[in-house]
């Protein structure tokens, strides 16, 4: 197993339980100990999880704490992400313009949308979902220029800001580092800057979000519930917690999980 899938597997188990020893989470994902042991000190020193006598722990300011890197975020709830994007990409039709923000989740939906067929013009400023939909030839691809922000593929700054700003699309996937009850944020001013045009460019801006961001706050929000046209989550949502998203977005769609 790949380090950052060991260690994307670690933070799903602390999202699921909250703490867990390494003898368990040995057990669970059939990796040594001292190979976990290695991984829970990269995560510690990354500032993504505590550790404990024998084990880790996962508070509520962690789980919505400083970005994963890129190879790990890729990684996490994967499945959830891939279904998210399926059911996402359902929502263009031939001739549509679709933005597509950076991120893991709306990678998974870029995906989608290049292996449905389907004609339309896309716009993103992520070099990864770029290539991704550069190898569908019936696809129309506007790539926003900028500033390559480090350890990512994603292109921000003036540049990125003033494409996005005169943009008019159909449709927007947005994504996010978490969701709260009313509000979206992430990790960064600037990220959550690029985010609130982007939602302003769209006539239906769509969240792409799998449920372990959901009901949790990151540093800087960019933008209420109320503003989308629909949430794209998974089907792990409890009864209670679909109800409060209902509330406060338009429409809520559940991709379900394998």
């Amino acid at each position: 197993m790949l380090p950052a899938l060991r260690q994307a597997r670690i933070i799903e188990f602390l999202r699921r339980d909250g703490a867990a020893g390494l003898k368990e989470m040995s057990a669970a994902l059939g990796v040594s100990v001292s190979t976990l042991r290695r991984d829970v000190d990269m995560l510690f020193e990354a500032g993504h999880l505590e550790r404990t006598r024998g084990g880790a722990l996962l508070t509520g300011s962690l789980r919505a704490g400083p970005e994963l890197g890129r190879a790990i975020a890729s990684e996490l709830e994967s499945g959830a992400k891939a279904a998210i994007g399926r059911e996402a990409a359902q929502l263009i039709r031939p001739g549509m313009t679709a933005i597509f923000d950076s991120g893991s989740t709306t990678a998974a939906a870029a995906r989608a949308a290049r292996d449905s067929g389907t004609a339309f013009t896309a716009v993103t400023n992520d070099l990864a979902i770029a290539a991704t939909l550069a190898e569908a030839p019936q696809i129309r691809l506007i790539v926003a220029g900028g500033e390559l922000r480090p350890g990512s593929g994603t292109l921000m700054g003036a540049d990125t800001l003033d494409l996005m700003r005169r943009l008019r699309a159909d449709l927007a996937f947005v994504g996010a580092h978490a969701v709260s009850e009313t509000e979206m944020s992430d990790t960064s001013v600037e990220l959550a800057q690029l985010k609130r045009v982007i939602l302003a460019a769209a006539d239906r801006p769509v969240l792409l979000a799998d449920s372990s961001k959901i009901f949790s706050r990151a540093f800087c929000s960019f933008g209420l519930l109320r503003q989308l046209d629909r949430l794209v989550t998974d089907d792990r949502l409890g009864l209670d917690q679909l109800a409060v998203l209902q509330h406060a977005v338009p429409q809520v769609d559940l991709a379900a999980l394998p």
